[in-house]
């Protein structure tokens, strides 16, 4: 069973990196789509860039950071590699840094490998090197966050915009009279960040329900995740009554905070993702909703999906009609042809009890 690897600082590369990456990066600008629209490059070119794929039999995930959400992943590479025979792994860099995680990109394209999935940690920035990776005949998909103006082939994951328009109107429902809320994240530069949050004002928009400030961004640093939750306690008081955290540890970052300061009577607490601690918040009541994803799926479809784009030689539309029979069986949608949407599941202490009990028996302790 492949190990994930975490790579910091230094990570030697090879000549075919300095091949694929010697172009000025500011050029790429000009091809790229601007706001939310698709990239400028049609499918018929992208798949006339990939006719002759690059690389071995090897795909390789790329999270953006190091989190117990990813063990639930790691489990379904695992898994799709038992049932197919796939040659597969998944890194992660050992901090959430965009430089760190070009690295393993890089080191990726130097290796020649079949595939590549990503999580973005910035999106615009990493636009660019997915360009030039694709470029050189490698397939490149993103996952659970977007870059939505690159040229990447297809996404796979939460409808993060939808998810926080869901988490916000759970909101509306846990605050009848009204919230005033704060916000806790990794880092706004990431797509899925952005979508969570613009989804979440969305919702709530005219319910007497608002955020006291932009989210407080911690760098994926669990520790400064509680330092933050701190500060606004003593920056806000009374004032506040709401914590949401975006991503998966700030919900356990929020209830160790909310406890320590002995005001979990005067809160609500809504998070995303189930890592154990969350999961066992959610089963005693220190949790009030939970958005919850399905990152094994990620890790077993984004694999599976690399290996269809390969035997369509980099066709993105045969690749997604070869594995939607099994999105259909999965209840999952394809939408503008190249967004698969996984999906989500909303856990409150009512139902806990079943979710935690049906996790149980898939083997698996975070999702």
């Amino acid at each position: 069973m492949d190990k994930r690897t975490f790579i910091g600082g230094g990570l030697a590369l090879i000549g075919l990196a300095s091949l694929l990456y010697g172009c000025d990066p500011n050029k790429k600008g000009e091809q790229k789509a601007e706001g939310g629209e698709k990239p400028a490059d049609t499918k018929t070119e992208q798949t006339a860039k990939l006719a002759a794929p690059a690389g071995g039999g090897k795909y390789r995930i790329i999270t953006n950071g190091i989190s117990p959400f990813w063990d639930a992943m790691g489990k379904g590479v695992d898994a799709v590699k038992t049932e197919t025979g796939l040659d597969a792994d998944w890194q992660a860099p050992s901090k959430s840094e965009h430089n760190l995680q070009v690295a393993l990109i890089k080191d990726a394209a130097a290796q020649q490998v079949a595939g590549i999935a990503v999580s973005p940690i910035e999106a615009e920035a990493l636009s660019s090197v997915i360009d030039e990776t694709m470029k050189a005949g490698i397939p490149v998909i993103t996952f659970d966050s977007d870059a939505p103006k690159s040229k990447r082939l297809a996404y796979l994951g939460t409808n993060n915009y939808d998810a926080g328009k869901m988490a916000g109107e759970a909101a509306v429902k846990l605050f009848p009279k009204g919230g005033k809320l704060v916000a806790f994240v990794g880092n706004m530069g990431a797509q899925n960040a952005r979508d969570r949050f613009q989804g979440f004002e969305d919702a709530v928009k005219g319910k007497n329900i608002e955020f006291l400030q932009t989210p407080f961004e911690d760098n994926k640093d669990k520790q400064r995740a509680i330092s933050n939750v701190n500060d606004a306690i003593t920056k806000y008081g009374d004032k506040v009554n709401g914590f949401v955290g975006l991503y998966s540890y700030n919900g356990p970052a929020i209830v160790t905070a909310v406890k320590q300061a002995n005001i979990r009577s005067k809160v609500k607490i809504i998070c995303f993702d189930g890592e154990p601690a969350t999961l066992q918040n959610i089963g005693e009541g220190a949790v009030d909703v939970m958005i919850v994803q399905k990152p094994f799926e990620f890790g077993r479809l984004s694999i599976k999906l690399l290996s269809e784009i390969k035997k369509a030689n980099g066709d993105i539309a045969k690749a997604i009609e070869a594995l939607k029979p099994e999105l259909d069986k999965l209840g999952m949608k394809v939408k503008d042809s190249v967004i698969i949407d996984t999906g989500v599941t909303i856990v409150t202490p009512e139902n806990a009890k079943a979710f935690l009990e049906d996790l149980k028996k898939k083997g698996q302790t975070s999702t």
